[in-house]
């Protein structure tokens, strides 16, 4: 059979451009994103460096302001006016002390305007338990403001009292149980600090908190007192370590923020600055939210565009493949080419054209074939044909010779029989029935030669195959090879058994003999010439000739097939392939085809 040596694909063309397609989209999405990731990583290092740059200036700014107000509160212990009205136990009512106390209220109002961060200046005088402020005149000492800064001597420090910042610095320095002769203190204003706090960051974008680490007090616009609580408890964490300043990324009440802290060993303070993640990297995020959008939707595209090369190229190229492999498997069925107006209405055309041209080349070389084989036919049944009538005549002449008339008469009665089978049609096919009923004619000549000398058992065939059409003369040679080598030569009593089966799509008659003298290296010997039959072109008879127009009608796995007999000799085995119905092939350029 004529076959297209077509590949099983794998790999197809549409399935190759969608490959290709996303081979460009997805490393440019994945570079893209690589490229936003690295930014991002930049931008964050920049933004820290200048957050870090900002909180150092904020302290340092900080450290200056509160570091000259401390100079001007020194300046105060060597005022000669303030120590003699300090050491003074007397009322302040002469004209002396007056001017003395206007003097230092002076002193005291421009200590006030030399920082924004004071909020008010005042001296503590604890011999005459008076105060002497900028805008105040010789009120009484407040109680708990006394007790709070009498004893300090670092006029550095920041002490809160209530929710007041003070800072204080006494005469004498020295603390050693000592009852100071004045106090200067300085009240910071908590509004600034805020204010100040603004500067760093933006109230809508962030907050800040500046704290004492050992004092309990902290400047901050965070109105959630709660947050700014659990803000100033991460920060002490974060100092635990050596790191005075830092920024890291943290994750508090479920959102993302970047933290930046800086302390000030001078102020023993810390400010904390704390911004949403989303405020600063919000934009970069964004960016990179609209590159997942843009790759999903290149793969929105990428998915469009492969379901239009499956309509456009891979559905009308699938068609022309499984017409192709229609072709392969022996069926020329042309491609409906509908109303395609593209290269695909060409090569349907082409493939028409051509599976036409195929198909008629094809039914012109079986007509050949079909001619060739119905002449081999006729010429191995005409070998037959005078084969058999010499040996019928041999007999014939025998059993007159030996005086069995009444033999001589049925052998002659049955030789009519066999006769007329032959000459009533010259078809080249008969019914198995009519063919299975000339084989008995056969049995009964050789019933008379032989006598009782041989037991036949010849089954009748089933009525579902007796139509079924089968070449002339194919199980009577093979009762005459039987009778001749395996059960004429016999001494004891021969045994001959015809009968049918059906099995795996084969419809077999069985003739067994009881012969004797079949060895197994003959039975081999005979099988391999039966295989190889069709290599020879000389005249065949027997066997050989049943075997070839077997196969020549029913095709290839039909023909005769050599075994050991149940019975003990040979075996032979005459197999039909069927069709799909349960019949057998009849048609030769069928059978060839198939």
């Amino acid at each position: 059979m004529f076959t297209l040596p077509i590949k099983r694909m794998r790999f197809t063309i549409s399935a190759k451009l969608i490959t290709a397609l996303l081979a460009v989209l997805v490393p440019l999405s994945v570079m893209t994103l690589l490229l936003n990731r690295q930014g991002s990583g930049t931008i964050y290092e920049e933004i820290s460096k200048s957050v870090q740059s900002r909180d150092a200036f904020y302290i340092q700014s900080l450290e200056n302001a509160l570091k000259g107000i401390s100079q001007l509160m020194f300046e105060f212990v060597i005022d000669k006016e303030l120590m003699e009205i300090g050491i003074s136990e007397e009322p302040i009512t002469s004209f002396e002390r007056m001017n003395q106390v206007l003097v230092i209220q002076k002193r005291l109002h421009m200590l006030k305007a030399s920082s924004t961060y004071i909020a008010e200046a005042k001296v503590f005088l604890p011999f005459s338990g008076r105060t002497i402020a900028s805008d105040d005149y010789l009120s009484e000492i407040p109680p708990d403001e006394y007790a709070k800064l009498a004893d300090n001597v670092d006029p550095s420090r920041v002490m809160a009292i209530g929710d007041r910042l003070f800072m204080s610095m006494r005469f004498p320095l020295s603390a050693s149980g000592r009852k100071p002769v004045f106090i200067v203190v300085v009240e910071l204003s908590a509004d600034k600090l805020r204010e100040s706090l603004q500067n760093i960051v933006n109230p809508d974008q962030g907050d800040s908190i500046l704290f004492h680490i050992d004092e309990n007090w902290e400047i901050t616009n965070e109105r959630d007192e709660e947050f700014a609580r659990t803000m100033r408890t991460f920060a002490e964490r974060q100092l635990q370590g050596d790191a005075a300043i830092g920024m890291v990324p943290t994750v508090l009440e479920s959102a993302p923020y970047l933290v930046s802290y800086r302390k000030s060993d001078v102020l023993n303070t810390v400010l904390l600055v704390y911004v949403p993640e989303g405020n600063i990297l919000g934009s970069l995020h964004r960016y990179e939210r609209w590159i997942w959008v843009l790759l999903g939707f290149s793969l929105c595209i990428a998915f469009l565009l492969s379901i239009s090369i499956y309509r456009i190229i891979h559905h009308p190229l699938r068609r022309l493949v499984v017409a192709f492999r229609k072709v392969e498997d022996g069926k020329l069925l042309p491609v409906e080419v509908g109303a395609r107006r593209d290269e695909f209405q060409y090569l349907y055309h082409r493939f028409n054209s051509m599976v036409a041209r195929l198909d008629a080349l094809i039914s012109e070389v079986y007509k050949k074939e079909i001619l060739s084989q119905r002449s081999e036919l006729k010429r191995l049944q005409s070998q037959i044909n005078p084969h058999f009538m010499y040996n019928c005549l041999f007999s014939l002449n025998r059993l007159i010779q030996e005086g069995a008339n009444e033999r001589a008469y049925r052998f002659t009665l049955y030789l009519g029989e066999y006769f007329r089978f032959i000459t009533r049609n010259a078809d080249d096919r008969i019914p198995l029935r009519e063919e299975m009923k000339h084989a008995q004619v056969f049995v009964g000549m050789q019933s008379i030669i032989y006598g009782d000398c041989i037991d036949v058992e010849f089954e009748p065939l089933a009525d579902a195959y007796g139509d079924l059409l089968v070449p002339r003369q194919i199980v009577q040679p093979i009762l005459e090879n039987a009778y001749k080598y395996a059960l004429g030569p016999l001494v004891l009593k021969g045994e001959l058994w015809v009968h049918t089966s059906e099995s795996d799509g084969y419809f077999s008659v069985w003739i067994e003999d009881n012969g004797e003298e079949l060895t197994d290296a003959r039975l081999a010997e005979l099988a391999s010439k039966l295989l190889g039959s069709g290599d020879f072109m000389e005249e065949t008879t027997g066997v050989i000739n049943v075997h070839r127009r077997i196969e020549l009608m029913f095709g290839s796995g039909s023909g005769l097939s050599l075994t050991r007999s149940q019975l003990g000799g040979l075996c032979v085995e005459i197999r039909l392939k069927q069709d799909g119905s349960g019949k057998a092939e009849t048609d030769v350029s069928n059978a060839d085809r198939g």
